[in-house]
């Protein structure tokens, strides 16, 4: 069985490529679609140029696969065109399976990135392609890896998410239920909603990285206008800006909280914990500031 895993050059698809592989999955059969390459390293799998707005290099993937992962993609704006690019390829090619990467409760969620994800959603159900969903929701290794260090050196977490719940998983656990259902059977149809097993606040993920650190760290609560004009003080462009904000809002209404189980029953183990995680993160000096 030959596997297509578009988006597999980013950190969510190389967890896949990895997951795939302890599944007994042979690297031969595995096909790695992406538009970098080189960021595949040195795993011994087919590797092919893939552009979602290219619909040529998409078929040309899909030509000898019997099942697809299409991990979506960073274009906001043009998602909703360049997954259409894919579905419509998979169908072509028959796949017998194609798994999606969306966002919690995606059909019922108010923030625009969600919408692009709905509309995907509903193109991939009117194809006539067998598919399965898979509703990612906030990934740990984002407040591990980028929230953690910026909280140690500045003391504070800036946001626009108020008291909201959020059930954050990590990459490699979200790569390990897209791999079973990939390799397993009886999931086609479904619509997975994964979380973590833990919901935390963001007055809850700074408790964690004070005690993690041995630092003070606070949550700072601003208008999502205020969030948005701190990103674009950053360097964040405008429109992108405004969905990092968005996305900001959509916690404060709890669309990153997940109470489903699903992540842990199709994994088969605990789930990892933000305390779990950040005691296996390095805490460099540097990030201490002065």
């Amino acid at each position: 069985m030959k596997i297509v895993v578009f988006g597999a050059t980013g950190r969510l698809g190389r967890h896949v490529l990895g997951s795939l592989q302890q599944r007994g999955v042979p690297a031969g059969d595995i096909i790695a679609a992406g538009r970098d390459l080189s960021k595949l390293g040195d795993q011994n799998v087919q590797a092919v140029h893939v552009d979602y707005a290219d619909a040529a290099t998409v078929r040309t993937a899909l030509r000898t696969a019997d099942r697809a992962l299409l991990i979506s993609g960073g274009d906001f704006g043009q998602r909703v065109a360049q997954h259409a690019t894919v579905i419509d390829a998979a169908r072509e090619a028959d796949i017998e399976l194609l798994a999606y990467t969306s966002t919690p409760r995606a059909a019922d969620s108010a923030m625009s990135m969600a919408m692009e994800h709905a509309a995907t959603e509903s193109h991939l159900r009117d194809s006539g392609v067998p598919f399965t969903i898979l509703r990612n929701s906030m990934y740990l290794d984002i407040l591990t890896e980028q929230v953690a260090p910026q909280a140690v050196a500045r003391g504070v977490i800036d946001g626009a998410a108020g008291k909201g719940r959020m059930s954050p998983a990590s990459r490699a656990e979200l790569a390990d239920a897209a791999a079973e259902v990939l390799t397993g059977e009886g999931h086609a149809g479904a619509v997975y909603e994964l979380g973590g097993s833990r919901s935390y606040t963001m007055d809850d993920v700074a408790s964690a990285i004070a005690q993690w650190s041995g630092r003070h760290v606070e949550y700072g609560d601003v208008t999502a206008g205020e969030y948005q004009a701190m990103l674009m003080k950053q360097g964040m462009p405008e429109k992108v800006s405004e969905i990092f904000a968005d996305t900001q809002l959509g916690i404060a209404r709890d669309e990153f909280y997940v109470d489903s189980g699903d992540l842990a029953r199709l994994i088969g183990r605990p789930l990892q914990t933000l305390e779990e995680a950040l005691a296996t993160t390095p805490l460099h000096n540097d990030t201490h500031g002065s």
